[in-house]
C-alpha cells in the first residue's frame, strides 16, 4: 500500500532492491560457470584434452610446442 505521498513503503523498496541484487549476483556466477564450460567444451570439441589441474587445453598428450624463432635452414 502506498503512503499518502505516493511513494512505496521503505520496506518494500528494500526488498525489491535485495531481490534485484541477488538476481544480479546469480547472473554473474552463472556466466562464469557457463564460460568455464564453454572453454572445456571447445577444447574437447577440437580434439584436445582438458587438464583440470592446470585449467588449460592440451593436445597430443602434451602442450602445443612453440613455433621456432627462425625458419629452419
Amino acid at each position: 500500500m502506498a503512503s499518502p505521498s505516493g511513494k512505496p513503503p521503505r520496506r518494500r523498496r528494500l526488498g525489491t532492491g535485495l531481490v534485484v541484487l541477488l538476481l544480479l549476483a546469480a547472473g554473474v556466477f552463472a556466466y562464469g560457470e557457463y564460460r568455464a564450460w564453454q572453454l572445456r567444451d571447445s577444447c574437447t570439441g577440437n580434439a584436445g584434452r582438458w587438464d583440470r589441474e592446470r585449467q588449460q587445453c592440451t593436445f597430443h598428450g602434451g602442450e602445443v610446442p612453440a613455433p621456432p624463432l627462425s625458419p629452419p635452414p
